[in-house]
């Protein structure tokens, strides 16, 4: 029964205890349902979107991400743009559950990328518009695009890393921060 030690024997010794453990390892595994969570280990990120298409007109970009997989529910998406085919740099959007999103950058020349991924697992792989080679998006228009800062990433990734998602590590720093201090009054 979902890999505790011991079952057998304390069903044996204290039927009511078993009771009581087995009645706690179907909570939790409700629980690791509704959250996609690994009890045992990290979530398993979700398959590669299937495809992104970009499209451009009078500074506006429109994004659409075409995920056709198998999912659970609470996954996320983003959508990463760079002024280079390699991302160095790239600015990264958490598109939330949606798969469409509009956006005004100006006249700019930005290429694309999106992923997904789940609150705590790694992103998936990511798909590129205009596939295996990436291709650029102009806005067009009369108003130019602003000048970009440096990326600041997203989660626990760290500034100009892209592919982060929430975040490639549990928690960023030399040790993990404090998620809740108690008060000693």
């Amino acid at each position: 029964m979902n890999g505790v030690r011991n079952l057998d024997y304390i069903r044996e010794k204290d039927p009511k205890l078993f009771e009581a453990i087995s009645d706690i390892i179907q909570q939790h595994a409700n629980t690791a349902q509704q959250t996609n969570a690994n009890p045992i280990g990290q979530p398993t990120a979700p398959p590669a979107v299937s495809a992104l298409r970009v499209t451009a007109n009078n500074g506006h970009f429109q994004i659409a991400i075409h995920d056709e997989n198998p999912l659970y529910r609470d996954v996320h998406y983003y959508v990463e743009h760079a002024d280079n085919p390699n991302f160095t740099d790239p600015h990264v959007v958490h598109m939330g559950h949606s798969r469409n999103m509009s956006m005004f950058l100006g006249n700019t020349t930005r290429y694309w990328r999106a992923y997904s991924s789940y609150s705590s697992s790694s992103p998936g792989a990511p798909a590129y518009h205009g596939g295996a080679t990436p291709a650029a998006v102009n806005g067009g228009g009369g108003i130019p695009g602003p000048e970009f800062s440096a990326s600041q990433s997203s989660g626990t990734g760290t500034p100009g890393q892209g592919l982060t998602g929430p975040g490639p590590i549990p928690f960023r720093g030399a040790i993990p921060p404090i998620r809740n201090a108690r008060s000693t009054d």
